[in-house]
């Protein structure tokens, strides 16, 4: 399953707002951002149908804007509700910062979840994995390349095999012709979630343009 995610740009390269179709290229929401220009802007963005009626919201934490990793809550649906749909977590690693890679993201859709890390070869586009078994280990392993890569021990491109097997379900990609960004996820039911789909790359652009 594929989607399409066109953005509407400010002169700064910063949205607000955004279309999110199928791959038959059909439209399926628009995502707008709201509070933009306020004097602190928020970070909430709201799901509408073609029609413009609601469909979701993406709810961010009450937390200052300038903090690191955040928890965001993707409510689905025009009713107000108290259980959120989705659970998208923001972590900063320390071998994200010491390559200056973007952050990570992890989905909590129901008892599913799903990784959406950065490609080791730059920003241009994100990976989805299923979690690994040993979380931790893979963690402390990549730390420590990182901070080899940074002090000229070891080269980024020869450290690949090192790695631990990892489950691949889909990417993020940012075509250099066509629509901002397109979606291919191979996994259910994360594949038949475009809002949690599209709130992740929303939340991905706004990383990259803040």
């Amino acid at each position: 399953m594929s989607y399409t995610i066109h953005k509407l740009t400010y002169s700064d390269g910063r949205a607000f707002r955004y279309h999110i179709s199928d791959e038959a290229g059909n439209l399926g929401y628009v995502a707008e951002r709201t509070g933009m220009l306020l004097p602190s802007p928020t970070y909430l963005v709201e799901f509408f149908d073609p029609d413009h009626n609601p469909s979701g919201r993406l709810q961010p934490p009450d937390v200052a804007p300038w903090r690191r990793g955040m928890h965001y809550e993707l409510f689905v649906g025009a009713e107000e509700v108290e259980e959120p749909y989705a659970v998208i977590q923001e972590t900063w690693r320390l071998v994200d910062i010491l390559l200056l890679r973007l952050p990570r993201y992890e989905i909590q859709l129901g008892k599913h979840c799903y990784i959406v890390q950065g490609s080791r070869y730059g920003g241009q586009f994100y990976e989805i994995f299923l979690p690994w078994e040993d979380e931790q280990a893979l963690e402390e392993n990549e730390e420590t390349e990182a901070v080899e890569a940074a002090e000229g021990e070891l080269p980024e491109e020869d450290k690949e095999e090192s790695e631990p097997d990892k489950v691949k379900v889909g990417e993020i990609r940012r075509p250099k012709v066509g629509p901002s960004y397109t979606v291919e996820v191979d996994a259910a039911p994360l594949r038949q979630s475009p809002l949690a789909l599209a709130a992740t790359v929303i939340l991905i652009d706004m990383e990259v343009y803040s």
